[in-house]
């Protein structure tokens, strides 16, 4: 097991992308230590992501690209102006609003920080917000994204632990929510000294047109959300089903107001395809080290290893949120639930903690990690296009880290707070 530990961090350090850290590593262990034949890589990479549920994974990547292209974005920050526009510090409370209603779209943090951040930054930074707040603001906002379903991390967490997709969508709205109520609960005091409503009427590239009228242009986005949730849970559809209505909306949707172009549209599907792919092959080779680790009965030694440390549940959940928030540091999201679910998931069942609630603990723990450096993508991306040093903008994401990690401690010790929902639902 050292062996491989030590082929993972060389390569993790020397700076190979992580989804050949994964698949390179197991292959190592498997060539030098193990006496198994090397035919196995494929058959557990294809093996890995022969799942109908991860086919949803491509079309919410496509339908929020497809929405974005399609103007609704502008279309979502203009209604979002209309309800926090007039508060103190109303552009940064705009640009929560706005992730809170994108994250229900596109399902991932990085599609948010990049649409977002391009509208939003410049037009804080015109009117007198600090360029590193203003990218802190979008890149802490764009966690919404991973928590309020359609959440992409949720589902290859469900596939992983075998938990039902549709209450795991429900257990993470209210983490999603909380998260956006508190953020704007944070700039309200962070932007105390700012005069009321002061910037409220600017924002670049959208036209004040009535409260109605952007309330018409962001139901138009939002029922997208409400289709995809309505139909998993009803019954109606699976989650796979739902992800390509979503795309068959999202189509429908362009065409009708004419802003979807065929260039765009080509582009749309060329971009969602490379980051589909990425996001699969991650995947893949994560289930081949997730092989080798069940090969080598690790989540068993670390389920007794854990057992041997405490007898209390709670000390188990802090003790995982640590380790979450140290891997989070250094993993991309997807791999490490894949990695880490059927390690972690067996011990806490022994802990008597339900897997619905250790999805919701493990995935808000994990997701924290994309504004931490060395790795955070939400960071990166943030950085890029606001023209900040890396540095410089994990400074001022320093409050919103404190308040997500407070966040993540309240789920994790009062588990109702996120599966009230899904058991309201059921009843």
């Amino acid at each position: 097991m050292l062996n491989i530990l030590g082929w993972f961090l060389v390569l993790a350090l020397a700076g190979v992308p992580i989804a050949f850290v994964l698949g390179v590593s197991a292959t190592l262990y498997l060539v030098f230590v193990a006496d198994v034949p090397l035919r196995i890589v494929p058959q557990r990479l294809f093996s890995g992501i022969d799942s109908f549920v991860l086919m949803s994974i491509p079309f919410f990547v496509l339908a929020g690209f497809l929405m974005n292209e399609a103007q609704l974005t502008a279309r979502l920050i203009n209604f979002a102006n209309f309800l926090v526009g007039r508060w103190r510090g109303g552009l940064a409370q705009v640009t929560v609003v706005a992730s809170m209603f994108f994250g229900g779209i596109s399902g991932a943090a990085a599609a948010e920080s990049a649409a977002l951040g391009a509208i939003l930054i410049p037009a804080m930074e015109k009117e007198g917000y600090k360029r590193d707040f203003a990218t802190a603001v979008v890149v802490a906002a764009s966690l919404c994204g991973p928590l309020i379903p359609p959440s992409i991390p949720m589902l290859v967490y469900g596939v992983s632990s075998g938990a039902s997709i549709g209450d795991l969508f429900l257990a993470g709205a209210t983490p999603g929510v909380a998260v956006g109520v508190s953020f704007l609960l944070l700039n309200r005091y962070l932007l105390r000294r700012m005069p009321t409503g002061a910037e409220r009427a600017a924002i670049t590239g959208v036209r004040m047109e009535g409260f109605f009228t952007s309330l018409r242009g962001g139901l138009v986005a939002l029922a997208m959300p409400a289709i995809i949730l309505g139909g998993v849970i009803g019954g109606i559809v699976t989650p796979t089903e739902s992800s390509a209505v979503a795309v068959f909306y999202a189509i429908l949707v362009g065409l009708a107001m004419r802003t979807l172009k065929p260039s765009g549209t080509y582009q749309c599907f060329a971009t969602a395809a490379l980051l589909s792919a990425t996001i699969l092959l991650i995947v893949g080779c994560a289930s081949v080290l997730g092989w080798v680790l069940a090969a080598e009965q690790i989540p068993e030694a670390v389920a007794r290893f854990f057992l041997s440390l405490t007898d209390s549940p709670g000390v188990f959940l802090l003790l995982v949120v640590v380790l979450l928030l140290v891997v989070g540091l250094f993993m991309e999201t997807s791999a490490a639930i894949i990695i880490l679910t059927p390690v972690l998931l067996p011990a806490a069942r022994d802990y008597g903690i339900s897997e619905l609630h250790f999805g919701v603990v493990m995935v808000f723990a994990l997701v924290i990690g994309l504004l931490t450096p060395p790795v955070g993508l939400c960071l990166f991306i943030g950085s890029s296009i606001g023209k900040v040093p890396v540095h410089v903008l994990t400074r001022a994401l320093l409050p919103y880290l404190g308040v997500l990690v407070l966040l993540c401690l309240v789920f994790t010790y009062f588990p109702y707070t996120a599966l009230w929902l899904p058991d309201l639902v059921k009843r």
